[in-house]
């Protein structure tokens, strides 16, 4: 055959196969076989794929695109955690800030008062001795010797002061606290020339009268006897003896 079908791809061979032929002039059975070549399937034994084309996209595989939106879904539940921390943790501290505003307001109190007290006595006045203690407007001394009342008045008038006149019950239970736990003078004696009536070294007479139960108000043995407080704070009255006294000062005498 002088063709060749690799010449042109595009022919169609008809191809005789002859089947039990012999020289002895048998039957002779000829079968023709259409052999077909297509250049776009086959050519020189290589099989042919489309070529990828300029516009071709890559797309990231199937897995990679899970695990990005895995992780997108994981950064945004960390962000919640920390926005949810951030809200107790400022819910926390204004609590703790709540909390504690008693003792700052006590303690600025506290300092308020003490400052008042050191301009009360620098203010153009002379600075209070050591052991006077203050209680509304006045300043108040406990002694730590024993005398008699005259004495004990005496002493107090040599401070700047007097023996402690206690007009109300909050006086008296500051008194009551700074005696504790002696027995102390008060400035209350027996009026001059009256029987029964009791008078405060100031002149004044006494509207607050915490006697002991048993104690007689009525002056022993005429002006001899004298007041005192006791350690339960209360009052009684006796003509002799020593005892510790309580001196009183006006801030404005300081």
């Amino acid at each position: 055959m002088a063709s060749n079908i690799y010449e042109d791809p595009s022919l169609t061979m008809n191809v005789k196969f002859c089947k039990g032929a012999g020289e002895d002039g048998g039957q002779r059975v000829e079968r023709l076989v259409d052999i077909y070549d297509s250049v776009d399937t086959f050519t020189h034994g290589r099989v042919l794929t489309p070529e990828k084309g300029a516009n071709t996209q890559k797309h990231p595989p199937d897995v990679q695109r899970n695990l990005l939106k895995a992780a997108a879904l994981v950064l945004g539940f960390l962000c919640v955690l920390l926005g949810a921390a951030v809200i107790v943790l400022s819910q926390r501290h204004v609590f703790n800030e709540l909390k504690e505003l008693p003792t700052k307001y006590d303690n600025l109190n506290k300092l308020y008062r003490q400052l008042q007290e050191t301009v009360n006595q620098t203010q153009g006045k002379t600075t209070v001795n050591a052991g006077w203690k203050r209680f509304q407007c006045s300043y108040y001394y406990k002694s730590t010797e024993m005398k008699n009342w005259t004495e004990s008045r005496r002493d107090c008038l040599n401070r700047g002061a007097d023996l402690v006149v206690i007009s109300s019950r909050d006086e008296q239970i500051f008194v009551s606290d700074l005696n504790k736990p002696d027995a102390s003078w008060i400035g209350l004696q027996p009026v001059s020339g009256q029987s029964g009536g009791w008078r405060w070294v100031d002149g004044s007479t006494p509207s607050y009268r915490p006697w002991r139960v048993s104690v007689n108000v009525n002056p022993l043995n005429g002006s001899t006897s004298r007041a005192f407080v006791d350690p339960e704070g209360t009052w009684g009255q006796t003509t002799n003896g020593s005892k510790r006294w309580i001196c009183e000062k006006q801030i404005n005498q300081v």
